[in-house]
Order: C-alpha cells, then structure tokens, then sequence
C-alpha cells in the first residue's frame, strides 16, 4: 500500500507541475465527494471538477479531482458533475421529536436554531441531550443550536411551566440556562419591563444571547434600546406603526403605509436581527377554512396524529362563531403589510433570518421553508440574497462565521449534493441528490427510505 501511494502521488506530481497532489493521511474514515462543482458560498466562489474530502464532522480538504490523493478504503461518492453547496437553515424550528429530523433534511435544511428548549437541564430527552445524539448520529437531524425553554409571566399563553413571577425568578432561569450549556435565553410576551430588563443583565452577563417577542408591557423601541439579539415574527411593529383595531392581524391592516419605512431604518439602525416567520401568520388561518383540504397536502402524510390534533385544537380556542373565511382575508391583508415591511427592511439593510416557527398548526418541519423563501423573493430579495441570509447571516448571527454556511476546509461538513443550481432556482432546495449534516452523509436513496419510513409511522398512528 505505501509503495502505491507513493507511485500515484509521483505521477500526480508529474501530470501538475504547479503544485504538489494533496495527499490525505490514514486514519479515521474519509467521505469524499470526487467531480462535484463546489459552491464555497451562495453569491462566491465556484470549483468545478473537485474533490471534496471529509473526515468526521469537518471539511479536511477541497482540491481538483487531479490533485487529491485519497486514503485507502476512503469512501467516495460519484457527484456526476453536481452543485456541492452549503445546506440552509431554518432559524426559528421548535425541535423536539426526534422522527422529523428527516424531513428538515430532505429538504435541505442542515442547521436549525431552537429559540425554546425543553426537557430538564440538559440531561436525557431534553433539548441539548438531542443535539448531542444528533452530533453522535444516533439520531438523523440538522445541527442544533438552542435557547432556554422560553420564560414567561403570568397568563402565559403557553401555561404555569413556563411562569416566572419576580424578578428574581428570571434572573434564576437565565442562571440556570446557562448552567444546563445553552447559548441564549428567550423572555416573552408577558414579562413585565423589570423582569425583561433583569434578564437582558443576567444575560448579558453569563454570554448568552437574547431571543424576544415584545411584551405587551413595553413597546418595540424599549426592546431595540435594550439591544436583544434577536425579535421574532416582526413582534410589536403593528403597535409602533401606529395600527389600531381589535386584534394583531387588524392593526397591521390598519398601520399607516407611510410609518413602513422609517420604522425599518429605526429597526436596523439598532442593528437587532429580525425574523419574520410570516408562513406562521398565514398558514393557520388559511388551513382553519377548510381543514379538510389542508389535511390532504401531500407533506402531511409525514404528520402522526399527535401533531395533527394539536393543529385541530386550535380553532376551538377562537371566539365561538368565527367566521373563518373572513378571518383568513383579514390575515392576507396583513400579510401584504408585512410583506411591505420586509421589502422595508431589506431596503434600509436591516439584519434578517429567515425560519418558519414549525410546528405551528399547518407549517411543517421542512417544508413549510420553501414558502417563507418565497415570501422574501416577494418582497424583493434575489435568490442569492436569500441563500446568502439562510447560510452565511444565520452563522454570523450565531457567532459561526466559518463553522457552517460555507464549503470550506475546516468547515462543519453540512452540505447538500444538487442536481440543479439554488441561485438560478429555490426549487432545488425540495429535492436534493444527498445531504451531509453535522459529518453524516445520506444520500437520495437513504432519503427516500427515511421519508417512506416516516410516511408509515405517521399513517400507523393515525389508526391506532
């Protein structure tokens, strides 16, 4: 073997007389991905005819296919010629079931942050334990980052479990969220203005960021004065636009047109980052018109009964004789509005993520991505920009630049393998030829067994 690595090293050699072959040394197993055109990040630079090596869960080496000595008994995927790029990710996903791992894969989403964690501490079946048996390919998933499971005030939405009522008591569950070895904390809607102020400190305090909603008790400029990390779902901007009306969706039909855009230069002039999740506002009430037909939607064959009953409770917690039809017109017209802000923010270089708030009622781990993608091409974004807000901005909001959004060497290996080109089409991103997250490689074949898999839990549960 060593005399035959030295004769192909030596003929490399001579067939290059640029540059030495890489050779990469024995040792743990090796993945490569040989004759691939390597898209080292949306909207740079493209490789074509080259190899990319991975050992682990790294990038050890991107070389052209003439000039790569692989190891003996490295394992070596065919690309055809195929885009190698960085997979995306969905920066607002509540992860909890494990199962549907698979489907935020298949549809090429390699990274998620968790912004409400579950489970006690960090020990078995709570969220960091999860991320954890992802890493070890025990369970197949996107990478995790996550928060805290979300801290709350009286009259949480979400139920006692998450109720803080001091002061004090914020400050022990930042404490504690740090000790269990999460990256963030995230504080809600009904926190009074001490108790947000005290968790941004202790916060701040133990290196944690800060992911928000804006308390019905402060407005949207108390919160960017406070320079949390990061809001969700456009919150507390109906308010500051001037909006009025009885509910959310009607003051953002009612907001003045001409506030649009002074309130986005204020937002990005505080430089926190936005994520505007506008699929969770438009799913629901759209699928509450006529369940029957969102129920049929060929990617919730993937959805087992839990899920599904959890999205069927819903309508019975709104005011009885709701006339559903004209709630959902109500809701399209605010999402012409948030569409306007979108195009606002983008217009005055806000910050922006792009998640989906998955598993809401009818937004679906994975898919749903594809449709919020869509609302930013609606608002003005090119493609590139958009890959560019889903992969390299999702790692600088995170404090990754360089560990995930890119195909480089010493990168996390999440990619995805297509047979078409994400920048000329989004569509791509529904059907990649393989994916590579977090070091562990699944390729359409295995995908498709995944997914069949999938398909027959969730239709078994549904007759027990």
């Amino acid at each position: 073997m060593i005399i035959r690595r030295a004769v192909l090293a030596a003929l490399f050699l001579a067939a290059s007389c640029a540059s030495a072959p890489r050779v990469i040394e024995a040792g743990e197993p090796v993945t490569a991905f040989r004759n691939v055109t390597v898209v080292t990040e949306y909207g740079g630079e493209r490789l074509t005819h080259h190899t990319v090596a991975v050992r682990g869960d790294r990038i050890i080496a991107i070389a052209p296919d003439n000039a790569i000595v692989l190891p003996e008994g490295a394992t070596v995927v065919d690309g055809g010629g195929r885009i190698l790029a960085p997979g995306i990710a969905d920066m607002h996903v509540h992860y909890q079931d494990p199962s549907v791992g698979v489907l935020m894969l298949a549809n090429s989403i390699t990274t998620i942050r968790n912004p409400s964690g579950f489970g006690v501490g960090n020990g078995p079946g709570s969220t960091i334990d999860l991320a954890a048996r992802t890493v070890r390919g025990e369970v197949i998933g996107p990478y995790v980052y996550s928060s805290g499971q979300l801290i709350d005030g009286p009259g949480s939405f979400w139920g006692p479990g998450v109720v803080v009522d001091t002061v004090e008591g914020v400050r022990e569950r930042v404490r504690q969220d740090a000790e269990a070895g999460y990256i963030a904390i995230k504080l809600y809607a009904q926190l009074t203005p001490e108790q947000f102020r005290a968790g941004v400190e202790e916060a701040r305090a133990r290196n944690l960021q800060i992911y928000s909603h804006v308390p019905a008790s402060m407005t949207l400029e108390d919160v960017l004065a406070l320079r949390v990390d990061s809001i969700e779902h456009l919150d507390g901007f109906e308010r500051s636009l001037g909006g009025e009306g009885q509910g959310l969706q009607s003051r953002w039909v009612a907001a003045p047109a001409d506030r649009v855009a002074p309130l986005a230069r204020r937002v990005a002039e505080s430089g926190v980052w936005q994520v505007p999740t506008l699929i969770v506002n438009l799913a629901p009430s759209r699928a509450f018109v006529d369940m029957n037909a969102a129920d049929a939607a060929p990617e919730l064959r993937y959805a087992v009964k839990g899920l599904l009953d959890f999205w069927h409770s819903y309508p019975a917690r709104l005011p009885p004789g709701t006339d559903f039809a004209a709630r959902y017109r109500t809701v399209e017209q605010a999402h012409v509005r948030r569409i306007e802000m979108l195009r606002a923010l983008r217009e005055a270089h806000a910050p922006l993520l792009i998640g989906t708030d998955a598993p809401n009622p009818y937004v679906m781990y994975g898919f749903s991505i594809h449709e919020e993608l869509g609302f930013f091409r609606e608002a003005g974004f090119s493609n590139t920009e958009i890959l560019r807000i889903a992969t390299l901005d999702a790692a600088r909001f995170l404090n990754k630049t360089g560990e995930f959004g890119v195909v480089r060497e010493g990168a996390r290996a999440d990619f995805v393998l297509f047979d078409g080109d994400p920048e000329r089409d989004l569509a791509v991103l529904r059907t990649p030829q393989g994916v590579m997250a977090a070091g562990h490689w699944y390729d359409r074949a295995r995908l498709d067994a995944l997914l069949a898999e999938s398909e027959r839990v969730a239709q078994a549960s549904r007759t027990q």
